[in-house]
């Protein structure tokens, strides 16, 4: 008992602060189950996009039946599109407190109402709230929490199992696109939005597929086959005594006990010397490797009978699990090290951070916001967060941040709303409107809005476009299929570009939308099926690019960190931008009678976009320099006050519980 205090006396070193033991928390199976989650996000995802990116179909009958312009009808699925996109953090909130199961439940049933009233449209408007609004709420319901599930399941192989899962947004709009055509060839616009409705309903089934991940059940059997840590500790000292009582060893007079004067070590330091024993030998002649020095072996030729070969027992950190070991190793007799005061924080704020997260409640931790890499779609390895762990179950930890519930929190407009503790975190994450200070986050999100401007156009128009320049309207629609089946392709390739983390996203990214940008600003040169066909082909694989990357990106620029929260804001800044860029579109076609104009535009902002993304790592670099040097202000002058050290540990530790 006395030793022990002399070491609680001693300087707070690095090896002084241990790293406890971390609770199991559910890890991602990588298989099993989550084949299951793949094909039904797959499907998900072929109802979802197959729909909203064929809706282009419906542009000429809808105008003759209510004999309205073709800006007007396009508000129609521009609600559609823009309302998917913009409910992303209301649903966000519902899959946190709820689970995604009953989510895409719920979206399916929204759908499908939506669809089937939209079959008795008597004007434009009643198509606006019907299939505008009530469809694309249940498609916003179906497709973020499909994504979501998928993330939750897979962590190594997660860039491929979300790369197949999203490739069925490229299948939908290669099926869906010729066979609405049929379907209102042999039914009637009407009658194909009651099919609509019963495709919708098909979501229910996918739905129930996406069974959550439960928490981590113990396994006795593992317990059961490994002895209790003091019966280890025991049986290895006494191993170690064994060989001590029939051996000599003697060491340098600098390591020897002075009291005793005699070739004896003290009992303190034999545990330190026999931890950090390798390559020893029990002959004459040789030599010990002792606490970091080589000792002359000065015995006679004695082999002792519990050696073989006359060497001593194995090392004590081979004898004992690494656990033991560490304990003992920590425990041991070190000379101390004197950090600096900035080391004594990071090294407190990490044990803090380690007792912090086992306490970590696991049912909360099994709520899919509450993982700061949950919208991350590509490989692991490219996070420097997942690089700088020295373990998967550390990893866990690290990205996990679970609110604390405080009485602000409970006195809200929202918790007296009815709003779960839950569902108001999740806001507050995926509304972070301090995020448009940022001069990064502004740059990706108004190059996302330019990108959104014209990326329902092609989708909306074309198919008309074609037909005006005289090709039938099953090869219009197959023109759209051609764009599904390359944004299969452009998908694809973005899953294994992910996977290889000295590939630069952002240059990829930016490439393809210039390029897609400038065919489309071409468009209008194409009068031909074949040239409208490679046009379809290029714009499809570089829109994928821009879909696939648009998270690996923003992770890469912000940090995985602030990811849901930069998500969030994302997709309002993008559901703006596709409330208003088939309409505006359809505007020019009014007033030119010729859609020119509108293929120019959508064309320039998708290329502007990638354009002005160029500049984006050198913003980056910028702001994280600013960002360092006012930390290390305000770090120093906290510093200048050694107690201040710890009262801002407790304050770091204190926000993320």
């Amino acid at each position: 008992m006395q030793e022990d205090d002399e070491h609680t006396k001693l300087p707070v070193t690095e090896d002084d602060v241990d790293t406890e033991e971390l609770p199991p928390l559910v890890a991602p199976p990588d298989g099993g189950w989550g084949w299951v989650i793949v094909f039904a996000s797959f499907m998900c995802n072929v109802v979802v996009d197959g729909i909203i990116f064929s809706f282009g179909v419906f542009l000429t009958e809808l105008t003759t039946t209510f004999n309205e312009s073709k800006s007007k009808v396009a508000w129609i699925g521009s609600i559609n599109a823009g309302t998917y996109l913009i409910v992303g953090p209301l649903v966000s909130a519902l899959a946190n407190t709820y689970g995604c199961r009953p989510v895409i439940i719920m979206g399916s049933i929204i759908a499908a109402i939506g669809f089937v009233l939209s079959a008795f449209a008597t004007d434009i408007v009643f198509l606006f709230v019907t299939y505008g609004i009530l469809g694309g709420t249940g498609f916003g319901f179906i497709f973020l929490p499909a994504i979501v599930t998928v993330g939750f399941y897979f962590e190594r192989k997660r860039s491929f199992a979300t790369g197949i899962a999203v490739c069925g947004s490229g299948i939908g709009t290669f099926l869906f696109a010729p066979v609405t055509r049929l379907l209102i060839d042999s039914f009637g616009w009407r009658g194909t939005m009651l099919i609509l409705a019963g495709i919708s309903l098909h979501c229910i089934a996918f739905g129930f597929l996406f069974r959550p991940l439960g928490p981590p059940k113990p396994n006795p059997r593992s317990k059961s086959r490994q002895k209790p840590l003091l019966l280890r500790i025991k049986e290895a000292r006494e191993a170690l005594h064994r060989c001590d009582s029939e051996e000599s060893v003697a060491i340098d007079d600098n390591l020897i006990d002075r009291k005793n004067g005699v070739g004896r070590i003290s009992t303190s330091q034999r545990s330190s010397i026999v931890g950090n024993t390798s390559a020893s030998t029990c002959a004459s002649g040789s030599t010990l490797q002792v606490a970091g020095f080589n000792v002359p072996n000065q015995t006679t030729s004695f082999v002792s009978p519990t050696c073989s070969h006359g060497s001593l027992p194995p090392p004590y950190n081979e004898v004992v699990n690494d656990d033991i070991a560490s304990y003992l190793n920590n425990n041991s007799l070190k000379v101390p090290r004197q950090p600096s005061l900035e080391k004594i924080a990071v090294l407190r704020n990490q044990q803090n951070n380690n007792r912090r997260l086992s306490k970590i409640n696991k049912e909360e931790a099994l709520r899919p916001f509450y993982r700061q890499d949950i919208l991350f779609s590509a490989s692991l390895i490219r996070l420097p967060e997942f690089r700088s762990q020295p373990d998967i179950e550390h990893y866990h930890f690290s990205i996990i941040r679970i609110p604390e519930h405080n009485e602000e929190t409970e006195n809200s407009i929202w918790r007296r709303c009815g709003c779960s503790p839950a569902m108001i975190d999740t806001f507050r994450q995926m509304l972070d409107f301090s995020l448009l200070f940022r001069p990064t986050f502004l740059v990706l999100a108004i190059s996302g809005f330019l990108t959104m401007i014209g990326f329902f156009v092609p989708f909306m128009y074309l198919v008309d476009r074609a037909g005006m320049n005289g090709i039938p309207p099953e090869k219009g629609a197959f023109i759209l299929s051609v764009i599904g089946i390359t944004n299969t392709v452009g998908r694809l390739f973005s899953g294994w570009v992910c996977d290889r983390p000295e590939v630069k996203t952002l240059v990829i990214n930016n490439t393809a939308l210039v390029v897609g940008g400038v065919c489309t600003v071409l468009n209008p040169l194409l009068n031909t099926y074949s040239l409208l066909l490679a046009y379809a082909a290029i714009f499809g694989f570089s829109i994928a690019c821009f879909a696939a990357l648009r998270s690996v990106i923003t992770a890469e620029i912000l940090g995985v960190e602030k990811l849901t929260n930069a998500f969030g804001l994302l997709l309002l800044f993008q559901g703006l931008a596709s409330f208003i860029g088939a309409p505006l579109a359809g505007m020019f076609y009014d007033i030119t009678g010729s859609y020119d104009a509108s293929f120019y535009i959508a064309g320039s902002v998708i290329a502007l976009s990638g354009i002005m993304c160029v500049p984006l790592p050198f913003i980056s670099r910028w702001e994280n320099s600013r960002e360092e040097k006012r930390q290390g202000l305000m770090s120093s002058n906290s510093f200048s006050n050694p107690h201040s050290v710890g009262k801002q540990t407790a304050n770091d530790s204190a926000t993320c519980v």
